[in-house]
Formats: C-alpha cells, structure tokens, sequence
C-alpha cells in the first residue's frame, strides 16, 4: 500500500540557477539550456521518441499531437529528461504564447502539498488545468493517495481540452505499480515509446558530443 503523503515534505533539490530556466508564473521545474534537440544524439535506439518529440514541440496551441499523452520510458542515462526539457525548450521557442510547463513529480508532489498547507489548493489546481502543454519527469516518484488523485484529475482535465501532456518514466506505464490504476488507465490510453540502449556508434557519438 501506498502511505499518505507527509505534510512535512521538503522542497525538491534544484539545480544552479545561473544553469537552468525556471517556468515563469506556472513555478515549473528548472530547465537545462544545454539539453536541446541540437545536442540529443538521436540514433536506432531513440529516433521513434525523438520524432514524436519533436512534433509535440511544434504542434500549435490548442492542437494537440496524435501522441496525447505522450509516454516515454527508459533506464537511466538513456535520454528521457534531456527529451522533455529539449520539447519544452523548442515549444516555447515555437509559440512564445503557449503555456509550456516542465515538472518532475517530485516537484508537484512538494507544490501540492504546499498549496494544501496554504490553503490555496483550488487557484493550484486552475493554474495547472489552464496549461497547453505539460511535461511530467520521474513519473515513478509520484506518490500518495490524495496527489495522485489530483494528478489524474488534472490529466483528464488537460487531455478532455485538448492539452497536450507529455510523461516520462523508468518503466512502462502497466509496470508502474505504485500509482492508481485510474491514472495508469489514462496513461496507458495513451501512445508510449521506450528509448532502448545506445549501440556503439551512438556512444561514440555522444562522447563527442559531451
């Protein structure tokens, strides 16, 4: 069984600023300038996840791609959260006016709660439901009851208006054993691709590229 989550949560680690955006007003997840589209090596093992990622940035406000949701696993070092925050980065270049938000789960469990601490849990949860395209990384972090709850509301309310959302994760969204089946539902509802391992020309690419 999952354990409620703790009122006592503290705020997630965040990288330098001087090394990262943040998402404005929407209070996003710090994003790094140097994972772009121009510095992911894309190869056999990921060209499937590149191109869908890269038709999500271009779609328009209020267009939605035909992968919504957006899923895309992987192990670790495999290239999932450099995608995301290279889909953010280019969707915002894209249409200055779009409401792009990058999240970890992490993060959205911490702003949650705060916003139940605070009282200010329904202007929280207008302010995510208003966004065009939302990016959720770690999606395997994501616990408690109530911030799943939430999270499934959103992602309904999101995908139902033609919002575009984009979910990273570790593993496969059937796999996912923590979260509430509802949420693993509308996830696996969704188009998913995995990002397979590197073959040697590929790791060789990108020492280069490093």
């Amino acid at each position: 069984p999952v354990a409620p989550i703790s009122t006592s949560v503290r705020p997630p680690s965040q990288p330098v600023k001087h090394a990262a955006e943040t998402n404005g007003a929407l209070g996003g997840s710090p994003v790094e300038p140097r994972y772009t589209f121009e510095t992911f090596c894309e190869g056999a093992a990921n060209r499937v996840a590149y191109a869908a990622a890269c038709a999500v940035a271009e779609t328009a406000s209020g267009r939605p791609s035909q992968f919504n949701p957006l899923y895309i696993h992987a192990g670790v070092g495999r290239g999932k959260t450099h995608l995301l925050h290279a889909t953010t980065r280019a969707a915002r270049r894209a249409d200055p006016g779009r409401k792009v938000v990058y999240l970890t789960a992490e993060h959205f469990m911490f702003r949650f709660v705060a916003a139940l601490r605070n009282q200010s849990a329904i202007p929280f949860k207008e302010s995510l439901r208003e966004i065009d395209l939302l990016l959720i990384d770690d999606m395997q972090f994501l616990q408690g009851k109530s911030v799943q709850q939430e999270f499934c509301h959103m992602l309904n309310a999101l995908i139902d208006s033609a919002r575009q959302v984009v979910v990273a994760a570790d593993r496969p969204p059937a796999e996912l054993e923590s979260l509430d089946e509802r949420v693993r539902s509308r996830l696996k509802g969704g188009v998913a691709f995995e990002i397979g391992a590197p073959d040697l020309d590929m790791r060789r690419r990108i020492l280069a590229t490093r």
